[in-house]
């Protein structure tokens, strides 16, 4: 019988491989959510296809509390696929330590899921924020530093948290889940997803500034002009 620990079941805990198709153990970038079957899946495409052309190597996954193996829900594919992107192939995986304590930065849709991150390891605290919690941390130190690994750069942005208080709701911090609402409610929820992950995109792997182009210095002056008369 599983005990719920902070309303998840304790099932998130185990240590052990997934059977989900997107199981990887090398992850950089983990969303986790309740089912890993609406918002944690949906994220993770996103970002990936965000990173394509900017930061093609970093690897991003999901896992959720609740489900092995589940494919996506059915509206959640069709948020994404306006864009072009394919969930259908997504099958769920119950997060654990395993998964998680290699990444530079955890995200979870609601606090709960930050503290059930942190019931796996106390130490992956520091770099396990709501995903609205994270924009607005990363926006406060600034674009990361070149040179700079994104997991020391987003411990540096909540370096002043605490747990204490995770446990409560508070609707500004997190993403609400779609379960179980229209195909509207899907597509607003990925909109927002992905216009924080825009932002994330922009801060963490910054694009360099354009130089101004060199101007060749004009040659002859008034002598030539002088010579064309």
């Amino acid at each position: 019988m599983d005990v719920p620990v902070n309303g998840l079941p304790d099932r998130a805990v185990k240590v052990r491989r997934s059977a989900g198709a997107n199981y990887d153990p090398t992850i950089d970038v983990a969303f986790i959510c309740t089912g890993n079957i609406c918002r944690s899946p949906m994220a993770e495409v996103l970002l990936r296809a965000r990173l394509a052309t900017v930061a093609p190597d970093v690897v991003v996954g999901s896992a959720g509390a609740l489900f092995d193996g589940r494919p996506a829900e059915r509206n959640a594919v069709r948020a994404v696929a306006r864009q072009g992107i394919d969930l259908s192939g997504h099958r769920s995986q119950i997060m654990s330590l395993e998964l998680l304590e290699g990444a530079s930065v955890v995200i979870g849709m609601e606090r709960r899921h930050v503290v059930a991150v942190a019931d796996l390891s106390a130490d992956l605290f520091a770099r396990t924020f709501t995903l609205p919690e994270l924009i607005r941390s990363i926006d406060v130190v600034g674009l990361r530093p070149d040179g700079m690994d994104l997991g020391t750069w987003v411990e540096r942005a909540g370096s002043l948290r605490t747990l204490d208080g995770y446990g409560l709701p508070d609707p500004s911090s997190e993403i609400a889940d779609p379960m179980g609402g229209t195909a509207r409610a899907f597509r607003a929820c990925a909109d927002a997803v992905d216009g924080l992950l825009a932002t994330f995109v922009s801060l963490a792997w910054p694009t360099p500034e354009p130089r101004d182009p060199v101007v060749a210095p004009t040659t002859g002056g008034i002598h030539a002009d002088r010579d064309r008369r």
